[in-house]
């Protein structure tokens, strides 16, 4: 079966992300396939590299990129809500100031019209 999940949950202060993390863990055991993992609206904080939680709690960040490098997962992130998120920062801002992007690179930048067309080609979608 072929899932594609939506996680619209921020890393922390919710259950929405670490749920759809071990959603997909025993997706992935069960030998189901995972097309892709979008990241929507304040999903799009799960992909910011500043998160730095203490040391004895689960880093979610570290988490999907050991999942996405193991099972070769698609990462997603949509760039109009990590726009907004101050995740995704236009080109001059960058040019001008000396800021860096503050997402990962495990994570890709994918439109919604590019979801949608996945949805046809898969069996479940599921929303966290």
């Amino acid at each position: 079966m072929n899932f594609i999940l939506f996680v619209t949950g921020p890393p922390y202060g919710t259950q929405n992300s670490i749920t759809a993390f071990l959603f997909v863990k025993s997706i992935l055991f069960l030998n189901h396939h995972i097309k892709k993992i979008f990241f929507y609206s304040s999903g799009v904080y799960n992909a910011n590299i500043m998160i730095s939680p203490p040391i004895n709690e689960f880093n979610i960040l570290k988490g999907w990129i050991n999942l996405k490098e193991k099972y070769n997962l698609k990462l997603c992130i949509c760039p109009s809500s990590a726009y907004r998120r101050g995740i995704l920062l236009n080109k001059s801002i960058i040019k001008s100031k000396y800021i860096q992007e503050i997402y990962s690179s495990s994570f890709n930048l994918t439109s919604l019209s590019e979801l949608s067309y996945s949805i046809n080609n898969c069996d479940r979608i599921i929303q966290f």
